[in-house]
């Protein structure tokens, strides 16, 4: 037989009367089990909701601090852009010097100029940043570009010295009047000498070299034509003013193939070796000036010849 309890309930507002109901022990324990399931899955339900409000925190966290991270490297990488651009600049300024280093020295090596200093593999050092501290690796990361970015500007503003340097030598070099103006040999020297025409000694300003009519005469230095015509004594001349000081003039010529105020190269064509003016046969007869004063062409001429002397 099944035990059954019985539960009064007192009423107080019907003057005490008192009401009894019978209930069975399986009911009893039916309810302590709904209640007991309510506490379990109310917990449960409390633990998973304080778990996924605790991980969308930590997402949300994780998310900021990945968006800081990607503006950091962000930053970074705009460094480095700039670094590549610097990089770029530097290595055709290097170019140019070895190009103009080359045109006054003649060929030089290939090699990279010396450089040194840490280095930093930033794509290697990037994917470590799990394994370290973040920190440490921006503060490293960061002196590295900042001093990377100094030695750019050291190396550039040594390259730029140097590069106007080589350019104003190369322009003195190439208005410097270095090349024979013409093929021959030498029958007059700079200097005192007889004259053929009086018999006197006389002083020689200029350098002549005999050839026949007809032979190539070729700028001594770049420079513009600031004469060329017939001038008494010379017959037909040209006059070049090479800057620095420097004035060539090419004497008693056949033809003219330049005009006032023509650019010319060194070593282009400018007239014909001629027999014109005071001349006692087809020769070039070449001056030097520097500041006015002729000098002897001879300490100008860079490189050997077949020119002999023929005569004094």
């Amino acid at each position: 037989m099944k035990k059954r309890y019985t539960i009064m309930i007192f009423d107080e507002s019907r003057l005490g009367e008192v009401k009894t109901r019978k209930i069975s022990l399986s009911a009893i324990k039916f309810v302590m089990m709904l209640v007991a399931l309510y506490a379990v899955v109310s917990f449960t339900g409390f633990f998973f909701l304080t778990s996924l409000y605790s991980e969308r925190h930590d997402m949300l966290v994780f998310k900021r601090e990945n968006e800081k991270l990607k503006e950091k490297i962000e930053g970074y990488a705009m460094q480095l852009e700039e670094i590549e651009k610097k990089i770029a600049s530097v290595d055709e300024l290097e170019y140019k010097v070895r190009n103009l280093a080359t045109y006054a020295n003649g060929p030089v090596p290939q090699k990279q100029l010396a450089i040194g200093g840490k280095e930093v593999d930033i794509i290697q050092d990037l994917s470590a940043v799990s394994e370290r501290k973040e920190k440490e690796f921006f503060e490293e990361l960061n002196e590295n570009l900042v001093t990377l970015g100094l030695e750019l500007e050291k190396r550039t503003a040594s390259l730029s010295e140097l590069s106007d340097f080589l350019e104003e030598h190369r322009l003195i070099m190439s208005s410097t009047p270095s090349i024979w103006p013409t093929k021959g040999w030498i029958s007059s020297s700079f200097g005192y000498r007889i004259s053929p025409f009086t018999g006197r000694r006389v002083f020689h300003e200029g350098l002549d070299i005999a050839n026949k009519i007809g032979t190539p005469i070729r700028s001594a230095a770049k420079g513009v034509v600031i004469f060329s015509g017939r001038k008494a004594g010379y017959g037909n001349v040209i006059t070049i003013d090479h800057g620095f000081g420097y004035v060539t003039r090419y004497a008693h010529c056949n033809k003219l193939f330049m005009k006032e105020g023509d650019n010319v190269e060194k070593g282009q064509v400018i007239a014909e070796v001629g027999n014109t003016g005071r001349s006692t046969g087809p020769h070039l007869h070449y001056e030097v000036l520097v500041n006015g004063v002729q000098v002897n062409p001879m300490k100008f001429i860079i490189g050997e010849t077949d020119l002999s002397v023929a005569a004094q």
